[in-house]
């Protein structure tokens, strides 16, 4: 199998470049597909349009009866206190850090991220280093850690 957690430094290299170049990353994901990866845009404008959205590559995960997805999503760090006050963009309207997500997950593997914050100064933008979380819950992706095809 394809060594996930190189793969995933790979992409987050490649995301810290689309970052500096373009000052705003677009969130992507990669079905992992015996050994290759294939790149599947993600866009939303809300909180709904965002479960669709991930719903949708959970749906095309298990048709390609693919081994993981990582996701790329530029995000705030922090957590909501009171779940009934959370709303669309809380964190970032509270000045949250910023920090680049790359998850990892799988039928057959526990959960994991890799979360870098950064800080923009100017027009430049300062990467702290990266942290890994391991195992954590993902509720991005309902489902797909439990289901689908099982790795060998």
């Amino acid at each position: 199998m394809l060594d996930l957690k190189h793969y995933a430094y790979q992409i987050l290299e490649l995301a810290k470049e689309n970052l500096e170049r373009d000052k705003a990353l677009l969130p992507v994901a990669f079905l992992i597909v015996e050994e290759q990866g294939f790149v599947v845009p993600i866009q939303f404008a809300s909180e709904e349009e965002k479960i669709a959205a991930y719903t949708d590559l959970v749906k095309e995960a298990r048709r390609l009866e693919a081994d993981a997805i990582i996701t790329v999503n530029d995000a705030h760090m922090g957590k909501v206190e009171d779940p009934e006050s959370a709303y669309w963009g809380k964190l970032a309207a509270e000045g949250a850090p910023e920090c680049i997500v790359i998850a990892v997950s799988g039928p057959a593997i526990p959960t994991w991220l890799i979360r870098v914050p950064y800080t923009r100064e100017g027009e430049t933008i300062m990467f702290k280093d990266a942290l890994e979380e391991q195992p954590v819950e993902f509720g991005m992706l309902p489902g797909w850690a439990s289901s689908g095809k099982a790795a060998n």
